[in-house]
Parts: structure tokens; C-alpha cells; sequence
């Protein structure tokens, strides 16, 4: 205890004695304790950044021709994208199909001259129809109780345009008083014949802008087409949300096996029926990379601080110990021990190490208030590179030989 009280005092006497020197270790230490604080701050800044815009900016992608036209993407391909069974489960969310049918509002209705069919269209989104988005001008009002998770079930209900719901339109099918619709669907089969094939739905909504087109969750026209059609069932094209920005590439390396880009001229990689696969990545792309490349450049210089934290400690106490042969010299005569002259010097390093990192921290805080943040792992990694080049410098002082340095002042 008295050994480690005399350490204490020494140094404490030593820092007053050498008040410039021990100011300029300390003024080193801070500067050192900022620049490396300051360093991890922009780092974390940047991955911040990163992190919010990979969680923000909304990736999508679509299956098309080869050419980009649209394409009808056939049920082996849907299932690669299922969100509970695909492969690609893992990588995408909001899976959007479409399949338009013609329809009639009565069985025996006979279309007037330059009259077209109206459509019922099974949707798993409102997003996979681009005439019921709000670019569009188009506004979705759902009743009570119902929401645009319904497209997923197979309720037979559906929306439907505002002025048909209020009676407006003519030529149209009647919501009748229990809120119902009842409708053909018109669908030609494999034999050229047209068949028609009655639909019951419960109207849950309405949208502007619109006209006799209806709207009903995608299993309704599966089961629908399902009862006349035995061929592989397909959708008006296929889009689909990223779940997982920061899968991307992955995504992209695993899908680029069975899908090509827009334009491709190459040979087919899927013999069954080559899609075009397009991600609408760009703005991700141009936010990510300048954000990658400024963490890049400070994840090099940080190791850089810490070697230079490592050989500006050894300067600095080379500097501030170098004349104190004799003392110490003088120290080991009267019965001090080399490992105790050790500790005074390294502790005397230490205080001035701990000492400009106390104050370099708060200067730190102060300057950045309520958005600093104190990253401990790299002060001290710094403290200790600090104290490893100091603690060379001190060996290699400590290291004398006391009769040589006696006969050397006589």
C-alpha cells in the first residue's frame, strides 16, 4: 500500500513539476480521444443512415418477357414466390397477381353494338392493378370490418366502382338491397365455347374513377376458372415487394439462375418458359453507395489512428522521460526497485493517457450534446495503443545500468 501511495505522489509531483510537458502528453491524449471519438461518431452516422435506407426505400420487382412486355406467369412460377412455401419466400413480401374475366350482368344479356365486356378481376393487392392506385387518381374506400387483406382469402366479396354501387351507370349490374351482386363470368374453354359461370359477391368497398370493372380477391377467380379450365392457371404478370433490402444481392445471385434481365439476348436458362426478372432498385442503389463508400474509407483510417495512437504515445513519453537516466538511476542507489521505478514511470504515462481522454471526451459531448454517442470499445482500443507505445518507451529508459550512469556524473 505505501509502495503504491509513493507511486502516486511521485508522478502527482513530477505532472507539477513538468507542467508544460505534462500538459502538451495530455493536450495529445485529447486530441487523439476527439479525432477518434469523432471518427466513430460519422461511422456511426453512415451506418445510421445505411440502415434507414434499406428499411425505407421500398424495393419492387415484376416478371415480364424477355422484351419487358407483360407476361403470363404460370403456376410453377407463382409457387417459387409463395410467401409460405417458394424458395424465394425468404426475400420477398406483398406478392401481387391479377386475372382479368370477362363478365355479363345477366345470362341472357346480349352486348349492344361497340358495348366491350366488362371485367371481373381477381387481385391479391390493389397494387397489382396500376387503375386502382392512387398515380392513377383513384381512391379505395372499404366498408366496415374489411380492409385490403381480404384479397388473400377466398371470401366471395369484391370493390366496386363508385358510380356502379349507387346506380349511376348504366348498362350495369344492380348491387341489390342485401349488398350483393350477382354476375356471369364469360370465359371461353379449350373447345373455342363460351361458358357461363355464375359469381355471387358481397360488395366491401368502392373506388373513383372507375366504371363497370369489378374487383374480387385473386382465390375467387382461381376456384372460378378452376371449374371449366383444366390447363395450368396463369397471371396477368407478377410483381412483388423486397422483405429484406440488405438480401438483395442474394437475391438477385440465387434468382439470376432461372431469370434474365430485361433485354437478354443470350440462351434461355429455364427451358420451360424464360422470364425477365427487374428490380427497381435504382434510388436504394444510389442512396447505398456513397454511404458504402464513405464507411469504407473511415473503417480504413481507424486502424490507421490506432497505430499512429500506438507510436505518438512512444514519442510522447520518449520526450518526457528521456533526461530522467540519472533520476532514475538515482532511485535504484537508494534501494528502489526497477520494478517499482517501472511503475512510477508507466503510471505517470497512464494519469496523462487517462487524464487528456477524460477531457477529449468531454469536449466530445459538449460539441455533439444530445447526439453524441460514446463508442467505449474505441477509446479503448486508442488507451490501450496509447499505453502500448508508452510502455515501450518506458522499458527502454527503465532498462539502465546504474553504475554506468554513476560514473558518467562524476
Amino acid at each position: 500500500m505505501r509502495k503504491f501511495i509513493f507511486v502516486i505522489r511521485y508522478a502527482l509531483r513530477r505532472m507539477t513539476r513538468d507542467a508544460i510537458k505534462s500538459l502538451i502528453l495530455i493536450l495529445v491524449a485529447m486530441s487523439f480521444t476527439i479525432l477518434i471519438s469523432e471518427i466513430s461518431y460519422s461511422l456511426e452516422k453512415q451506418y445510421k443512415k445505411m440502415n434507414e435506407a434499406y428499411a425505407s426505400i421500398e424495393v419492387e420487382g415484376f416478371l415480364t418477357q424477355k422484351d419487358g412486355s407483360e407476361a403470363k406467369v404460370y403456376s410453377k412460377y407463382i409457387k417459387m414466390f409463395d410467401q409460405s412455401l417458394g424458395e424465394y419466400k425468404a426475400y420477398v413480401k406483398d406478392i401481387c397477381l391479377k386475372r382479368s374475366v370477362n363478365y355479363i350482368p345477366s345470362e341472357n344479356y346480349i352486348l349492344q353494338d361497340g358495348e366491350q365486356y366488362p371485367s371481373v378481376i381477381g387481385i391479391s393487392r390493389t397494387k397489382a392493378d396500376i387503375n386502382l392506385l392512387p398515380i392513377s387518381g383513384v381512391a379505395i374506400e372499404y366498408f366496415e370490418n374489411y380492409d385490403e387483406s381480404v384479397y388473400m382469402t377466398n371470401s366471395n366479396v369484391c370493390i366496386v366502382s363508385s358510380t356502379l354501387a349507387d346506380g349511376t351507370l348504366s348498362g350495369a349490374v344492380r348491387v341489390d338491397e342485401d349488398g350483393f351482386i350477382s354476375i356471369y363470368a364469360y370465359v371461353e374453354i379449350a373447345t373455342r365455347d363460351m361458358v357461363k359461370i355464375p359469381l355471387k359477391l358481397k360488395v366491401i368497398g368502392t373506388y373513383t374513377n372507375g366504371d363497370k370493372d369489378i374487383y374480387c380477391p385473386w382465390p375467387v377467380i382461381v376456384e372460378t376458372l378452376n371449374t371449366v379450365l383444366m390447363g395450368d392457371l396463369y397471371s396477368e404478370g407478377l410483381k412483388f415487394t423486397m422483405n429484406d433490402n440488405t438480401l438483395i444481392d442474394e437475391f438477385k445471385e440465387k434468382a439470376s439462375q432461372i431469370f434474365v434481365p430485361t433485354g437478354y439476348m443470350g440462351a434461355d436458362k429455364d427451358k420451360t418458359m424464360q422470364y425477365s426478372l427487374t428490380l427497381k432498385d435504382d434510388l436504394l442503389i444510389q442512396t447505398i453507395t456513397p454511404l458504402t463508400k464513405n464507411i469504407s474509407m473511415l473503417e480504413k483510417v481507424k486502424p490507421v489512428i490506432f497505430i499512429l495512437s500506438a507510436a505518438i504515445g512512444f514519442i510522447a513519453c520518449m520526450l518526457f522521460i528521456r533526461n530522467r537516466k540519472p533520476e532514475f538511476a538515482n532511485m535504484r542507489s537508494l534501494g528502489t526497485s526497477k520494478g517499482l521505478v517501472f511503475t512510477e514511470a508507466i503510471f505517470e504515462q497512464l494519469l496523462f493517457g487517462i487524464t487528456g481522454t477524460l477531457i477529449g471526451i468531454g469536449i466530445y459531448f459538449i460539441f455533439h450534446g444530445s447526439k453524441a454517442q460514446f463508442i467505449a470499445q474505441d477509446i479503448l482500443i486508442f488507451i490501450a495503443c496509447y499505453l502500448a507505445g508508452a510502455t515501450i518507451a518506458v522499458i527502454n529508459i527503465t532498462r539502465i545500468n546504474v553504475m554506468k550512469i554513476m560514473k558518467s556524473n562524476e
